[in-house]
């Protein structure tokens, strides 16, 4: 059996942090041709619909990834965080940067970083806006992150709600070792983040549809 060291929080932050700042920033380009593209291929498609069909996509890739493919290399990615973990996590960013194109926020428009870790931690969220004193009602929007959210706190809301998503992955890392396991960790991995990722997606329809 595979032996496996469960990365520490700093670890994990770090790593999220890389795959945030890269995908927000430096690899939008690419992200944003895909929606092109696709919009291109269902031009019949009203955005909420397309926006579904990328989720879709991307939940059932992130089932079935396995391994961290494409991470861009300049990445200095501690080696004890699980690959499909990073993985799964590049596939959720990726995910939710091209629904903030289809409902037209782009990198220049939108602070996108704050954005995909809102979205990530789901639910979590309100509870961690909470404890910077930040009250946003019964669902998280963009409408309503633009309207509660200033750049002075921006820096400490990244801090507290990134916590929400780590402890996700400390989930995750638990089920890394169940897929060292032959003939077992297939079926468990697909289990864990098949969903996780359909919810992330979901999170991110209404966040920027505006959707309750």
């Amino acid at each position: 059996m595979k032996r496996l060291r469960i990365p520490t929080f700093d670890e994990l932050q770090t790593a999220l942090g890389d795959l945030v700042e890269w995908y927000a920033h430096s690899n939008i380009q690419d992200i944003e041709e895909y929606v092109v593209k696709l919009r291109a291929q269902n031009p019949g498609l009203a955005p909420d619909d397309l926006a579904r069909k990328i989720v879709r996509r991307k939940a059932l890739k992130c089932g079935l990834v396995g391994a961290a493919t494409g991470v861009p290399g300049v990445l200095a990615l501690p080696v004890t965080i699980p690959a499909d973990l990073i993985a799964c996590w590049r596939i959720q960013i990726v995910m939710i940067v091209a629904v903030a194109k289809v409902y037209g926020h782009t990198a220049t428009s939108t602070d996108l970083k704050t954005d995909i870790i809102l979205v990530m931690a789901g639910d979590a969220a309100k509870e961690a806006l909470k404890r910077v004193g930040i009250e946003v009602g019964k669902s998280i929007t963009k409408k309503v992150i633009d309207r509660v959210i200033t750049r002075e706190v921006m820096k400490g809301i990244w801090k507290v709600v990134s916590q929400k998503v780590i402890t996700k992955a400390g989930e995750k890392s638990l089920v890394s070792f169940m897929k060292a396991v032959p003939l077992v960790g297939a079926p468990i991995g697909f289990a864990f983040d098949w969903p996780a990722a359909r919810i992330v997606g979901r999170a991110a329809v209404k966040y920027y549809s505006g959707g309750g």
